[in-house]
């Protein structure tokens, strides 16, 4: 596996060595997969390792550490060690991550809840990208209110756009739930210290 889909991955790990030991145990009880069934059991035998005895092992902490670019994921403070990520590895291809990441590239609807496809990528490809839904491209679409956050933000930066008194605007009230709401908490926890 590429670092491509790893966050994904990642992401799978931080929620499944989180989930609290009885609701761990009741999920494995239930038939489930065998990939599934060995993630689950990787939970339950870290439940009682305490983080600090995971990063002892210098070998275990480097190879938890992978860069793309200039960009470096180091997971090694995570709850996992290389037995419960060849597990999540094998989870994720019993389960084609891979396949699901391309559709969702694609732009086929695999929100199944919701009829609907996942557009995520949409809002973070390059201007010039196609990602098409039922024939349409909707880059240009994402590109335009993009375009409009990115005026309306510096208007509120130079003072032009104003409260109710008319004067500038110097707090900003962020109303969001799960992940709509994560996005905007990490930019600004990343960007707290930052003058501008």
């Amino acid at each position: 596996f590429g670092s491509s889909h790893f966050g994904s991955i990642c992401a799978a790990a931080i929620s499944l060595f989180r989930v609290p030991r009885p609701v761990a145990r009741g999920l494995a009880t239930m038939p489930l997969p065998p990939a599934w069934s060995d993630v689950f059991s990787q939970a339950e035998r870290l439940s009682g390792t305490h983080l600090r005895s995971l990063m002892q092992d210098q070998a275990r902490n480097d190879s938890m550490f992978v860069k793309c670019g200039d960009i470096v994921l180091d997971y090694c403070r995570e709850k996992v060690d290389q037995q419960a990520m060849e597990k999540l590895f094998a989870l994720a291809q019993a389960t084609d991550v891979e396949g699901k990441k391309k559709k969702m590239y694609e732009g086929v609807k695999i929100n199944e809840t919701e009829g609907r496809p996942v557009l995520h990528v949409a809002l973070r490809a390059a201007r010039d990208a196609s990602i098409c839904v039922d024939g349409k491209n909707v880059v240009p679409e994402v590109w335009s209110v993009l375009d409009g956050m990115k005026a309306f933000s510096e208007k509120v930066r130079k003072g032009e756009w104003v409260g109710h008194t008319g004067k500038r605007l110097t707090d900003v009230v962020c109303i969001g739930i799960g992940g709509s709401y994560l996005g905007v908490e990490f930019v600004f926890e990343a960007l707290k210290t930052d003058p501008e």
